[in-house]
């Protein structure tokens, strides 16, 4: 189930192989997902998942990853029935399009980075 979900969001990655921490900057950039951005990690999934495989959703705040660009990016995280602790997947957006995921993401591990719950994602129907 893992794996549908992580695959079934996009295709990404983030900011190339670099494992180095992401800069004060960015992580000073947080804002808290919108519902837009909420309900669109929704309409993706719905059909894919099952609604009930999870314990627990967080969606994290969204940072600008890339500012020459305008690339931002979120992360979500999951805790499934069936496989214990936290699965990562990040997310790339540009121009409120996701254009990359990353399954387990290094950065979205950051202490820095703030969760929030994500109901939407375990109250989804089809």
């Amino acid at each position: 189930m893992r794996t549908t979900v992580l695959l079934c969001t996009a295709v990404m990655t983030l900011a190339g192989c670099q494992k180095t921490p992401a800069p004060q900057s960015v992580a000073d950039s947080q804002r808290p997902p919108s519902s837009a951005l909420r309900h669109m990690n929704i309409d993706i999934l719905r059909g894919r998942i099952k609604a009930g495989d999870f314990l627990k959703a967080e969606i994290s705040s969204v940072v600008l990853l890339r500012p020459n660009e305008k690339i931002y990016a979120y992360c979500v995280r999951t805790m499934e029935r069936a496989v214990p602790g936290w699965s990562y997947l990040g997310i790339a957006l540009k121009n409120d399009r996701i254009i990359d995921s990353t399954e387990d993401d290094y950065r979205c591990h950051d202490k820095r980075l703030r969760y929030y719950n994500f109901p939407e994602l375990l109250t989804m129907t089809y």
